[in-house]
């Protein structure tokens, strides 16, 4: 089951691909697994703990659409409602596919993200330890922390789409996301402003980089758009 939902979320994160996918098998430094794969039309790279137990456990996603998944499994169960989270973030522009970089030499693990940007992994835990910007991350796995990774500051445009337990945040019409630049200004939006949803349930963005770019200088002036 809780295989099926991580199946369900990929498949609802679409949106264009920015370049070639550059698939790696999985491979692991310390406690940490990586590989990057596609699926359909997405290109992504996935950092998971290597001694999860019991099923719990807080993972990363990096797409080629621009999205960093936080999925967090908080147990066994059926019910993926309450036992299963996601946290999301878009990162702006998008340039390229992920990248996997882990070397067991050095002992370093890391992705270089859609827009061109490091995120540092601690071999031990399969957390961030290190981006361009500020970040905290939970000791703990559970619903409580609401995901557990929250980006506090970051170098690039940024699209806080929220948390959601048993789903994807993005994925409620009328929710709410948050664009913020790296000069601590931000802009709220409705989901349905920046994203298009199908009757079947998945949604994308609507825009590319240059269109939402020009769409933000409309509906979001006080926003500096740093690309």
């Amino acid at each position: 089951m809780r295989a099926a939902l991580a199946a369900a979320l990929l498949a609802v994160s679409a949106g264009p691909a920015v370049a070639a996918c550059s698939p790696q098998r999985p491979s692991h430094v310390g406690n940490t697994q990586g590989y990057s794969a596609d699926y359909g039309d997405k290109c992504f790279v996935s950092i998971h703990p290597m001694n999860a137990m019991n099923l719990v456990y807080r993972d990363y996603t990096f797409f080629d659409t621009g999205l960093l998944m936080v999925f967090s499994s908080y147990g066994p169960g059926e019910d993926v409602a309450t036992l299963t989270s996601a946290r999301e973030y878009y990162l702006f522009p998008r340039l390229d596919a992920p990248r996997l970089e882990m070397d067991a030499a050095a002992g370093t693990v890391s992705v270089l993200a859609s827009d061109g940007r490091r995120f540092r992994f601690d071999p031990a835990t399969a957390q961030v330890a290190a981006l361009d910007g500020d970040a905290t991350v939970a000791p703990v796995v559970d619903p409580s922390v609401r995901g557990g990774f929250e980006i506090t500051r970051y170098a690039g445009l940024l699209l806080d789409a929220g948390y959601r337990r048993g789903g994807q945040p993005s994925g409620r019409r009328n929710g709410d996301s948050t664009f913020r630049s790296p000069h601590g200004q931000f802009c709220t939006v409705k989901n349905h402003e920046v994203f298009e949803y199908t009757p079947d349930g998945e949604h994308r963005l609507k825009y590319d980089d240059a269109a939402l770019k020009a769409w933000l200088a409309t509906r979001c002036p006080a926003l500096s758009v740093p690309y």
